[in-house]
């Protein structure tokens, strides 16, 4: 369900992205949320995704 939810935000994905991806997002989720007591909704986690797509691209043009 996430997956199609940011490959029709920001385009296809390989497999390798998208666990890449999901494992920036959920270390994002658990150090900035989950350790201050706050829920993160779908939107928010899908948010939180595109931020690591957008920094995981940057990262590859470097």
């Amino acid at each position: 369900m996430l997956r199609k939810i940011l490959e029709s935000k920001k385009g296809p994905l390989t497999d390798a992205q998208f666990a890449e991806i999901m494992d920036l997002a959920t270390t994002d989720i658990k150090i900035n949320r989950v350790n201050f007591g706050k829920r993160t909704s779908l939107s928010e986690a899908v948010e939180i995704a595109a931020g690591c797509f957008v920094a995981m691209g940057r990262g590859n043009v470097a």
